[in-house]
């Protein structure tokens, strides 16, 4: 399970305890998404939660969305980009780090099938992409959700990890299960009011299948 960080969607004191819970029952990975923030705020709160993991005798692999100064700088698990945002870099020459992890969002089949081609001509790896949105999300309120099409058609184009993100829920991502690696969620651990059960719930409906 991948967690994406929303601070906006709890208070400051949840928002860290709902990291380290998510850590502590074997959440793997926390895509550090909040874009909104100056380069020096993003620093204290990854900071802070680094912090807060090892106080709490915990961890997760920290992946942070869009920040190259923070992938740069820190000993990061590794950096989530837009695909346009990738696509930009590898145009300008950037040389990624092949010690750490990337991820991309993409959100159609056609974005797959060039993406193969990137990574056969530029000899890049690709750790994982997020296919969204999968289901209707408050997230994505005024737009159409892809469904589970999108991972179906998805699965038959790629080698890729396949990590299905928008709207997954405790209830529906038994239907995801067959179609994606992995999935990501976010308000649903922000805002519940046990994190642990609902990751249980979470974990029994995945497994089903």
């Amino acid at each position: 399970m991948y967690l994406i960080s929303n601070r906006n969607l709890c208070s400051k004191e949840k928002y860290i305890k709902t990291i380290v819970e998510a850590a502590k029952n074997n959440v793997e990975y926390l895509i550090l998404r909040e874009k909104d923030l100056e380069y020096s705020d993003l620093e204290k709160l990854y900071n802070k939660i680094v912090l807060s993991l090892k106080e709490n005798n915990t961890d997760i692999n920290v992946i942070v969305n869009s920040s190259v100064e923070l992938y740069e700088n820190y000993p990061v698990y590794g950096i989530h980009l837009p695909y346009n945002l990738f696509k930009d870099l590898l145009s300008k020459g950037y040389e990624f780090d092949r010690t750490k992890k990337i991820g991309l969002s993409l959100h159609s089949t056609s974005e797959v099938i060039e993406l193969n081609k990137i990574i056969e001509s530029k000899n890049i790896n690709i750790d994982y992409i997020t296919l969204s949105h999968i289901f209707e999300t408050k997230c994505k309120e005024r737009l159409k959700p892809r469904g589970v099409e999108l991972l179906k058609n998805s699965r038959g184009l790629t080698d890729i990890k396949i990590v299905a993100l928008g709207g997954i829920l405790p209830q529906n991502v038994g239907e995801i299960s067959g179609y994606c690696d992995d999935f990501a969620v976010m308000s649903t651990l922000f805002k519940s009011s046990d994190v642990k059960e609902t990751i249980e719930d979470y974990n029994k409906n995945w497994n089903k299948l």
